[in-house]
Parts: structure tokens; sequence; C-alpha cells
């Protein structure tokens, strides 16, 4: 999904997007052409919506009729050297990561009634029931809109879409069943491997029951907050009768909308977190400590919290190492399960599984609000298998090393660096090793992917917990396998000349049209 910027007089006239499946990678390739509505020169402003997860490594900008490659710089350098080139009127383009999966962009000069044409590109993971999905809903009318979606060894589109003055209601989504599920994929020592630690069947209940509902009023959840709203009039209502149960909003502030039993949340409760209104900063650390004092004073001592959200933290401590931190001071408090459930576009949900595991004696699930109510209370009465170690025979590195908060069925995805001609055998916990299928395929597809999954094991872990040198350690990957962290940004500029000067190397054009 893409904010284009409409009230600086920017429109977002066209889309074309070309997308291979290689499962359980799909590479989308998005071409954008901005028009300048007014009669000055503007500095487009946009943000762009991309799946969870998702890997972001080309950026360019068409500049006197050629493309111009993006460089993946250092944050703080790559701005300087953005407002320099801002201030002497020349075609400069920056593109970083904003909270959770959205990505913001500054391009300059667009002419005053002229076009600018930009191109972005990014790698995902697809879960083995999940459908691939190019978000497209909320988007303005545009003048043209091309689509093709392509599959490995297949020439002619799996999909292919042409719309002139088309107005998008709703995301374009081509069917899980359509593609071909592969095991995983390797390229040379890179190796991305699909498992799934429990089989499908049961594990004991762990219902929900005498709980505590943390709701997000923040800003970010204007758009969705009737949606949000009505899964939680939904689980509250699907709770044994006679449970008691306190609904507390939050923003930066925290209010107490609802407590007591179950039954009596009804109409009177929804209008009340509505006319609350979406508005203001984020603070996950307060609401978490306002929920913890809120279920001390409580005589029945609830033992489950449900935090729905997007888990874009704006205010007060903003990143899973920190929020930890505040989570100590629930050790002591009734609370022996967190689980997340996601609602909206715009979400972060790497920094909701770190807070739902390893902090307290059980760990939670982060879900979909999209899904039925019967799979949400499934996953939320269901209990959850933890410290699975996770082993691949002659890696020189893997991730994730331990599995947790898994449930039956659940699927893991595990990067591992192993030696060429060696099979990858994975052994989880202490089942026997398997040896996954793997497809060949082209390098630098998979080598961004794995350098994502390296940038994420960084933030989870610094080396020797040191937040600075996990800092350095995090560019360096972003910088070699270009793919852009909250660390660094896509820096365009006019000439090599111009690289040169900052002293940026140039390693763009070596294989990123691959």
């Amino acid at each position: 999904g893409l904010d284009p910027g409409i009230r600086t007089g920017v429109k977002l006239a066209a889309i074309d997007a070309r997308t291979v499946l290689e499962d359980p990678l799909a590479l989308t390739e998005l071409r954008l052409t901005f028009e300048n509505v007014q009669e000055r020169i503007l500095e487009g402003n946009f943000k762009i919506m991309l799946p969870p997860g998702a890997a972001l490594s080309r950026f360019a900008m068409k500049v006197d009729g050629e493309w111009q490659e993006a460089e993946m710089v250092e944050k703080q350098a790559a701005r300087r050297a953005y407002e320099d080139f801002l201030h002497r009127k020349q075609d400069p383009a920056l593109l970083e990561q904003a909270p959770g999966n959205e990505f913001a962009a500054r391009v300059f000069p667009i002419p005053a009634r002229g076009k600018k044409e930009i191109i972005v590109t990014y790698s995902q993971s697809l879960d083995a029931r999940a459908d691939y999905t190019l978000l497209l809903q909320g988007l303005a009318r545009l003048d043209n809109l091309s689509v093709r979606v392509h599959t490995s060894g297949i020439d002619k589109p799996l999909f292919e879409l042409q719309r002139k003055g088309f107005l998008p209601g709703s995301d374009l989504v081509v069917p899980v069943g359509r593609f071909q599920r592969l095991g995983g994929l390797r390229a040379g020592n890179y190796v991305m491997a699909r498992v799934v630690p429990i089989p499908k069947g049961d594990l004991a209940p762990d219902p929900l029951g005498a709980s505590v509902f943390l709701v997000d009023t923040s800003a970010s959840r204007a758009l969705g907050l009737a949606e949000q709203t009505k899964v939680l009039a939904s689980l509250v209502a699907s709770l044994p009768p006679g449970s008691r149960v306190s609904v507390l909003a939050f923003d930066q502030t925290t209010e107490v909308v609802f407590d007591g039993q179950s039954t009596a949340f009804g109409a009177a409760e929804v209008s009340k977190l509505e006319a609350r209104g979406a508005l203001g900063a984020s603070n996950m650390a307060r609401a978490l400590t306002d929920a913890t004092a809120h279920a001390k004073a409580r005589g029945d001592r609830p033992r489950r919290l449900v935090v729905l959200t997007d888990g874009v933290v704006t205010a007060g401590a903003h990143e899973a190492r920190e929020l930890r931190g505040k989570l100590e001071g629930m050790t002591d408090s009734p609370f022996e399960r967190i689980d997340a459930v996601v609602v909206g576009g715009l979400r972060d949900e790497n920094m909701l599984t770190q807070l739902v595991r390893g902090n307290l004696k059980t760990d939670g699930v982060v879900v979909d609000g999209k899904l039925p109510l019967a799979e949400l209370k499934r996953r939320l009465d269901g209990s959850t298998r933890s410290k699975i170690d996770v082993h691949v025979e002659g890696a020189t590195w893997a991730y994730p090393d331990q599995i947790d908060g898994v449930q039956p069925g659940d699927e893991v995805r595990i990067f591992a660096e192993v030696p060429e001609g060696k099979a990858p055998r994975i052994r989880l916990g202490e089942a026997t090793p398997i040896e996954p299928r793997l497809r060949e395929v082209e390098k630098p597809l998979l080598e961004r992917a794995w350098a994502s999954a390296k940038i994420e094991s960084l933030l989870a872990s610094p080396p020797s917990g040191d937040k600075e040198a996990g800092k350095r350690a995090i560019v360096a990957v972003s910088t070699k396998h270009r793919v852009l962290s909250p660390y660094t940004s896509m820096l365009v500029l006019e000439t090599d000349a111009d690289y040169n000067r900052f002293g940026i190397d140039r390693k763009a054009k070596l294989d990123v049209l691959t």
C-alpha cells in the first residue's frame, strides 16, 4: 500500500508490478510513476507498506532517461548527502525503513506538471498456507495498473492484470494453490529450509478465562479501530460465562474502559472505545506497566494478557530489548502469558514476537486479527512449546538456533550457511534429523533473504549484548548484501562522481538486476 502524499500535490499515477514466485520466496518489482499536478517544482514524500518481513534490496530513480541505482549507505551519512544535493537543486532520492513494515522515501525534484519514475524491489518469505498478496487497498484512482506474476519454470504468467482508470477496492491475491510449494531453496552455501517443529495435532489446552485485554488506540490505528474493536468484542463474547474481563485502552496514556463479567461487555463499552478515538502516540511500555498494576489490584489475579495492536511503538521504550527491561517488573504479577492479536496493514510483528516470548512463565503467540474467530480462539486457547534446539549439521551459521512459542502445524524457516556439496541435515530437539528437499536458485535472491535473517538475528541478540557493536555489524551486513536495515538508507545520486565525492563505493550494478 502507498501513501503518495496527495496533500503536497503529488499523485501516484501508475504502478507496474512484476513478481516471480520461487517458493518459499517471492521477488516483487514495483515501477511507480508519480505526477506533480502543481505549477511548481516539488520534493515528493511517500510511504510504502510492504509485507511483514520483506527485504528491500533495490531502489532506483530515472534521471535524464536513464535508471540510476541507489547505494546502501549508513543512515546518517545518507541523510547528509541527500540534504547537500537537495540544496544544490540536483536529483537525489532517499529510501529508509520506517516503523514496522513501512518504508519512507524522499524524491527530488518532481518538475512542475511533470512526472518522476522510481523502482522499488523487495523479496518476502511465504508461509506454507499463505497466498501471495500485493498490497493495493486504500490507493487513490490509478491512471494505469499493470500486474504480472510468474512462477519458476513456466514462461506464461501465472496471473496478469491490466487496468486503466482503476480504483483498487482490495488487495490483489494469488491463491496459494496456484503455485508449487517447496521444502526450501539453496544457492551455493546459502540454505533456506521450511520445517514444521510439531506435527499437526493437539497440545494441552491453555484456555483464555479471566483476562486483561490491552487495546491500542494510538493514531496508527485510525483506519482500523472499528475492525479492532469488533475483534475484541468477539473474543470477549467467546469467553466462558462468568469470566472476569478488564479492557484497557492505551496510547500515550492508559484508561480502564471496562472491568467486570464478560457477559456485561457490550455496545456501551464498544461506544466508549470508539469515542476515545485513535489519537496520540503508542507507549507500549507504559501500557504494560499499567496493565500489571491493574492485574495486581484485581482479587482474582488474571493470568492472561492479550494485546490488540499493530505493534508500532512511537513513545517510551521503542525496541523489543528495551521492552524486555520493562517486563522484568511483571515477574511478580499474576500474568503467566502474553498474546498479541495484530490488526491492520501497518504492523511490527518482529517486535511483538519478542514481546510474547521469553518473558513470562509461558510463551504466547502472535496471531492475525483477520483470522476467523474459531481459528483465533484455537490459537489463543492452545498451549505452546518452546526451547526446541535447532542444529544444522556442518553449518557455519544457522538462525534461529532455538524455536519458541510454536503450536502444532506451525511452520518455521531455518537459514544456514552449509558448505557446497554437503546436504543440510536439520535436527529439531531430540527428533530424528531431516534432510529437506531444496531447489537450486540464483544466488542474489536467496542471498538477500539470508542477509535479512542475519540482520534480524543481530537485532534480537547483538554480539556480547553490545548495542553499538550490533549496529556496526548490521550496517556491515546491510551494505555488503544490499538489504535495507533500520541503520541504513538507500541513496540515489545523479552521477558516479557524486558518489565518489562522498566516499561511497559503487556496488549496485554488480548483481542488482539479476
